[in-house]
């Protein structure tokens, strides 16, 4: 079980689940110039940008707006081993994916930092490599214990928004496209 503040954003990232009409933002991608990160409070940069990332959303929500590309936080829907040597976990965000290879550095089996040689991305599927195969039940990304607050190891979607954080969420054994 992960840290107590990555518990909290795991049931922030889960909550559209039991409230339909409730949507989550990231704010982990939101730099403040000042200071070159965003934990919890911003300069007024930082707030500027909070705003640029919820417009969409209220355009959407409260006038109908058809945005042309997702809006929203890359939210992980599943995760699975792509095959039975367990040595591949494929994560599904529900929308176009971005990969970098700093991102490898904030994905933990099992509570652990997972050892990921390489990720790629195809559509809204970021595969993960890992050195070895692995036994692992659960897949996080972002632990409070180790984050240093920079968004140069983020995930993020196509749309340039940063993932949601998420803590011990099953993977599945079976390996499903």
């Amino acid at each position: 079980m992960g840290p107590k503040d990555d518990q909290l954003r795991e049931a922030q990232r889960t909550l559209p689940r039991i409230f339909s009409h409730l949507r989550v933002m990231s704010t982990l991608g939101i730099a403040s110039p000042g200071t070159g990160r965003g934990l919890c409070h911003y300069d007024l940069a930082g707030y500027e940008q909070m705003a640029a990332l919820m417009s969409p959303l209220v355009e959407l929500d409260n006038y109908g707006l058809k945005p042309a590309r997702e809006v929203t936080a890359p939210n992980l829907t599943r995760a699975w081993f792509t095959s039975a040597a367990k040595d591949e976990i494929a994560l599904d965000f529900g929308q176009p994916m971005m990969w970098k290879d700093a991102m490898k550095n904030e994905i933990y089996l099992d509570g652990v930092k997972a050892a990921v040689s390489a990720g790629s991305v195809f559509g809204n599927v970021i595969t993960l490599n890992l050195r070895a195969p692995s036994d692992a039940k659960v897949i996080g990304y972002i632990s409070g214990r180790d984050w240093d607050g920079k968004p140069t190891n983020l995930i993020y979607g196509a749309n340039g928004i940063a993932a949601l954080t998420f803590c011990d969420v099953p993977i599945d054994a079976k390996a499903t496209r």
